[in-house]
């Protein structure tokens, strides 16, 4: 009986193996749906099938009938029907769901049915589109499946600031076009900043007769200097015409517009047009204004922007910016203190609040809502506000416990203008890297909220700021991949993040941005890691998941180029290891001359096990906490602990007062019960600094995800010292300190290797 029971359960694993397989082989769908289940064969879409759909539906009828012919060159049909007969090749089935955006499709060998409301149908038409083979043919083959889907989020957005690099209606509609294929549904145009005002305001030209023109202003030396720029920027502006056809693209897709006026700050294309608008200096100073005086001038300057804007614009909400006031200029602006005596305001950031107040009561007599940057919170948050939380997540939070409602887009992880690798091998960007895995391990809904609170997050949104990005292919790829993580984690649920699976699926893209002629960055080289090793030789298999992708790679620390060697992958490296060796490839395909550049360090060291007798050892490890305002490790040695324990992998500890921090002291040995090759890796984001016996094996500090490390060690029977330290927070308390497995293995349990 134990025996067939046994085959039993070996059986069904096995069967159920072969079903996650098949569904990975299959399917690659981002975002993930919430319900996906294969089906039995194929369905063979023919060049000249009919599109069936009813009067709701039409529309995305004729959205795929020209996708289908503009990618693939197919001929379909789109008829409409009262009742879709059943053996329409395609049906598209308008259906009332009480969740927004939700649908089910089912596909047989017979057909492909699409049922929604709203924008459901349409969803379910980008769900086929990824299903869809990317080489043209004259049929194309979809897998059988069955899906139930619908959104988490309301609020899928991206941003696109066409104040510091200009760009044309074509080039943001295919922008729009790309969001709306992963489900994204809200457009953030940034069409105002320092840099250049670029829309059409009938009542004063001059905001695009001269705020437009950033080139040409500042060749001839009449503009402010445009420091950050990495090149002249682009003159130019959307003509109403042009910003209502836009309008009308988005609204064919599903993407709503949300336009973003700034104001106070951000405001020097405004005040070099019309300079009353600006701050004035009571002192007469001469500099640079980019601060909009509070004066009835300038509120009736603004109202009448506004009212031509939202005569465009069918969105809800109207963003007004309200980020990185330069609020001091007010102090030395008599209009300005002569407000602050009237309405006996205390500080600048009181004047800021009644500035945002005043737009917001306008903005309601108009049926709209107002959105702002996190820094509207300051002197007094207005009532009906929805908050941008960008400075981190903390302003979004705080907004959140007020009962207003928050769109999550912090730094770091939701700023692409960020470099997506190591700096020196990346365009020039802002701020430290952030690479997609950063931005899909984000969380929009913070655990410092309670539920009823978190229901006030509408969602996230990925932020683009183009002082760096001189044209539409660099733009896009600045923003894909890493704009797919965000479709991914405002669309699915919760507890179907899998950063494994996604980063399969995200691979699985770029035939569909090829197809689209899309210039998203190239994935990495799985493996090209900085190693520390004991062994004599290096060996690394070069993998890559693109078919007709080229390496270029050399082992003496130069980076290769375009008139270096190639080869195809895969490549297997096998050389001998004295010392150390300096691992650089330069990676291509066949878009645009796409390339990447990656590094690694592989260091020969020695690891000698130690003397001590593992049944004389405890289970778990020592630790040592120290509260303290001391950032120098070294520093530490005289001062005693604040706390001690032993652990098996999580340290426990609590918070601690403001300017404070928790370093941690760990100490132990790695039983090892079998000699084989292992590998030594850590689960922290950042990582900690891990030793064994003596050797530093992790280095602190570094982003796992952007300059990863390894220790790739044959190690002997018996036990061998580690030690390490790590600052302990928020950011590392539920990661893994050290991950542990035999090379090409399963992980191995802490409880059974860790000793003191």
């Amino acid at each position: 009986m134990k025996k067939t029971l046994s085959l039993k359960r070996i059986i069904l694993f096995a069967s159920l193996l072969v079903s996650v397989t098949t569904l990975k082989a299959q399917f690659h769908i981002i975002p993930q749906p919430v319900s996906l289940k294969a089906g039995k064969g194929s369905f063979i879409l023919a060049k000249n099938a009919v599109i069936g759909v009813n009067k709701e539906t039409e529309p995305i009828g004729k959205y795929l009938q020209d996708y289908l012919n503009q990618n693939y060159g197919f001929q379909t049909t789109v008829k409409v029907f009262e009742k879709i007969p059943a053996n329409t090749a395609i049906r598209l089935n308008n259906a009332w769901s009480n969740a927004e955006g939700a649908y089910t499709m089912h596909v047989s060998a017979a057909s492909v049915s699409i049922s929604g409301s709203g924008a459901g149908v349409f969803y379910g038409v980008q769900t086929l589109i990824q299903l869809l083979p990317t080489d043209k043919s004259p049929t194309l083959k979809v897998i059988a499946c069955s899906i139930a889907d619908q959104p988490r989020f309301g609020w899928r957005g991206l941003s696109l600031d066409v104040s510091r690099h200009f760009f044309t209606v074509d080039e943001v509609k295919k922008y729009i076009d790309v969001m709306a294929h992963y489900k994204l549904n809200t457009f953030h145009w940034h069409l105002t900043d320092d840099e250049g005002w670029r829309i059409q305001i009938d009542k004063y030209p001059r905001l695009t007769e001269v705020g437009s023109k950033i080139s040409y202003y500042a060749k001839r030396g009449e503009f402010r200097k445009l420091d950050n720029l990495i090149d002249d920027g682009r003159d130019g502006f959307y003509t109403k015409d042009e910003i209502r056809d836009v309008i009308k693209y988005a609204q064919d897709r599903f993407v709503t517009i949300l336009p973003e006026i700034e104001m106070p700050g951000h405001s020097e294309a405004a005040i070099f047009a019309y300079p009353q608008l600006g701050c004035q200096d009571s002192t007469g100073a001469k500099h640079r204004v980019r601060m909009l005086d509070p004066s009835e001038y300038t509120f009736k300057f603004m109202e009448d922007v506004l009212t031509e804007v939202i005569a465009l614009f069918p969105n809800q909400y109207i963003h007004i910016g309200g980020d990185e006031a330069e609020m001091v200029d007010w102090l030395k602006s008599p209009t300005a203190v002569a407000l602050m005596k009237r309405e006996h305001l205390k500080s600048e950031k009181e004047v800021q609040s009644y500035f945002i107040k005043r737009i917001e009561k306008f903005l309601l007599s108009k049926n709209k809502r107002l959105v702002g940057w996190d820094e509207i919170l300051q002197g007094g948050l207005a009532e009906s506000a929805t908050v941008m939380s960008w400075q981190g997540e903390a302003g979004g939070i705080a907004a959140a416990k007020m009962h207003h409602h928050v769109v999550m887009t912090p730094l770091p992880y939701m700023y692409f203008d960020a470099p997506q690798a190591n700096e020196d091998l990346e365009p020039i960007g802002w701020n430290p890297p952030v690479t997609w895995q950063m931005v899909y391990n984000y969380e929009p809904q913070s655990k410092e909220l309670t539920n009823a609170e978190a229901e006030y997050i509408l969602g996230a949104q990925g932020n683009i700021w183009n002082e760096k990005v001189p044209n539409a292919q660099h733009l896009q790829y600045m923003v894909y991949p890493r704009a797919l993580a965000v479709a991914e984690l405002t669309w699915s649920p919760k507890n179907e993040k899998d950063l494994e699976r996604f980063g399969w699926k995200m691979k699985n893209q770029y035939g569909l941005f090829k197809l689209w002629n899309f210039n998203a960055r190239l994935p990495d080289i799985d493996g090209v890691d900085d190693v520390i090793t004991n062994k004599s030789r290096f060996k690394l298999t070069l993998n890559y998941p693109l078919q007709g992708a080229k390496v270029r790679y050399a082992l003496n620390g130069k980076m290769p180029d375009n008139n270096s060697p190639s080869a195809p992958f895969p490549v297997n490296i096998n050389v001998p290891l004295n010392d150390s060796i300096g691992l650089r490839t330069f990676t291509t395909w066949t878009l645009n001359d796409q390339h990447i550049r990656q590094t690694a360090s592989i260091k020969r060291v020695s690891i000698k096990p130690a003397h001590e007798k593992a049944a004389m050892l405890k289970p778990g490890m020592a630790y040592e906490v120290f509260k303290t305002g001391e950032r120098d490790i070294a520093k530490l040695q005289d001062e005693k602990p604040a706390e001690t324990g032993e652990t098996n992998l999580i340290v426990p500890v609590k918070p601690v007062s403001e300017g404070l921090i928790n370093w941690v002291k760990i100490k132990g040995f790695i039983k090892i019960d079998k000699e084989a090759d292992y590998e030594l890796t850590t689960g922290f984001e950042v990582s900690p600094a891990l030793f064994l016996d003596e050797v530093e094996v992790i280095k602190s500090g570094l982003n796992t995800y952007v300059e990863p490390q390894k220790a790739l060690l044959h190690l002997k029977k018996g036990v061998y010292a580690f030690s390490g330290h790590y600052i302990a927070d928020k950011a590392n308390e539920n990661q893994t300190l050290i991950e542990l497995k035999i090379a090409g293995g399963e992980k191995l349990y802490p409880k059974f290797y860790l000793m003191h």
